[in-house]
């Protein structure tokens, strides 16, 4: 029994990858903004992002502001890309460097989705929000897609998935490389797997302050 809810992006040329390292690049959450104070409030918005329940899985098919486009929210992940908000847009960029076709959509070398296994009420992942599904979904993804690099977005999971994860196995060894990359070995994962931690694409002033070091750190993963 799956413990996701979210299907991953995977890009069509997912399995050649980024100078043949496949890479999974995970978000944080995605937040519904039709809460009350919207102008266009969901009926069904304090049980689908309910940090009590944490199951959106009943809304799936019915979500009214999906409903009539074939649209799921199991399948997010894939919307997102397809939407292209500015976080997708900066973190394509940044990746664009990686590979010899400047033109090239670089997103089908790579699979995406998020941590969080339900929609959030709100915009800031809270801690309180996490739970160990989340973990083990994440865990799922990497045994299905055995990525060799993750890029995890933002500071809001990264205790759960680099300080409290019992796969890791360098935590120690994080200050040689500024805190960005340590290492995992996951069960029913034939190789070790880079992760890589870096701050949220959607946040501006931090994204761009650090990029230079996260550019050297993952050049160095590729290599």
């Amino acid at each position: 029994m799956t413990n996701r809810f979210y299907t991953p992006f995977v890009g069509s040329k997912y399995l050649q990858g980024i100078r043949g390292k496949r890479i999974l690049a995970l978000g944080a959450s995605f937040y519904c903004s039709h809460g009350p104070e919207n102008a266009e409030p969901c009926p069904y918005f304090a049980d689908c992002t309910s940090p009590i329940k944490k199951d959106s899985s009943k809304y799936d098919r019915i979500c009214p502001f999906y409903e009539g486009s074939g649209l799921r929210l199991s399948e997010e992940p894939s919307n997102a890309i397809a939407e292209n908000y500015r976080a997708y847009q900066n973190f394509a960029a940044f990746m664009q460097q990686f590979v010899d076709d400047k033109n090239e959509d670089v997103w089908q070398r790579m699979a995406f989705t998020d941590y969080l296994q339900f929609f959030s009420p709100t915009v800031l992942t809270q801690k309180e929000y996490l739970s160990q599904r989340d973990f083990d979904a994440f865990c799922e993804t990497l045994r299905e897609l055995q990525p060799h690099v993750v890029v995890a977005w933002g500071m809001a999971i990264i205790e759960e998935i680099r300080e409290n994860n019992p796969y890791v196995t360098d935590r120690e060894k994080l200050p040689e490389t500024e805190w960005y990359v340590c290492h995992m070995k996951v069960p029913g994962v034939s190789h070790e797997i880079a992760l890589v931690c870096c701050y949220h694409p959607s946040s501006m002033s931090y994204w761009y302050k650090d990029l230079d070091k996260l550019t050297k750190y993952f050049r160095e993963v590729l290599q």
